[in-house]
This record gives structure tokens, C-alpha cells and sequence, in this order.
């Protein structure tokens, strides 16, 4: 399940994501940032960034799988 859309994350919620992840990479922190806090699309975040579509891709699924822990923990906390 997804739970990262494209431009619906805070900047503090991702700051926080991310570092929940071994993602250290400034231009991929970046490229995430473009497309899950700015709302630009998955191609023109990777390009402008100069990171992989593949790599990006990658990341991004890494982040959503730390985002699915944090919601099942919210939903054993009782928290919406």
C-alpha cells in the first residue's frame, strides 16, 4: 500500500521520514523532496536533481515502507 503522494508530505514529516531511512544522498533528499513536499513530478524531481529514475524510484519505495511502520504504529497508539 502507498502511503507518500505526491505533494502531500509537510517538510517536517519528511525531514522525519527520512531519517527513519539510510538515505544520505543530498541529491536524492532533494529529488524526494521536489516530488513528495513540492508536488513536481517523479521524472523532472529525478532529473533536476541528476539522480536515476531507477535509484529514485528505489529511495521512494524505501521511504514509503518506513511511512507504512509509522501509520501501523499510529494505528496500534490509537492515533488517526
Amino acid at each position: 500500500m502507498k502511503y507518500l503522494f505526491k505533494g502531500m508530505q509537510s517538510n517536517s514529516r519528511f525531514e522525519l521520514l527520512i531519517m527513519l531511512t539510510k538515505i544520505d544522498s543530498e541529491q536524492m533528499i532533494d529529488a524526494l523532496r521536489d516530488f513528495l513536499v513540492r508536488g513536481m513530478d517523479k521524472k523532472s524531481a529525478a532529473i533536476l536533481n541528476g539522480v536515476k529514475q531507477s535509484n529514485f524510484s528505489a529511495a521512494l519505495k524505501a521511504l514509503n515502507e518506513k511511512a507504512a511502520i509509522v501509520e501501523q504504529i499510529k494505528e496500534l497508539d490509537g492515533i488517526s
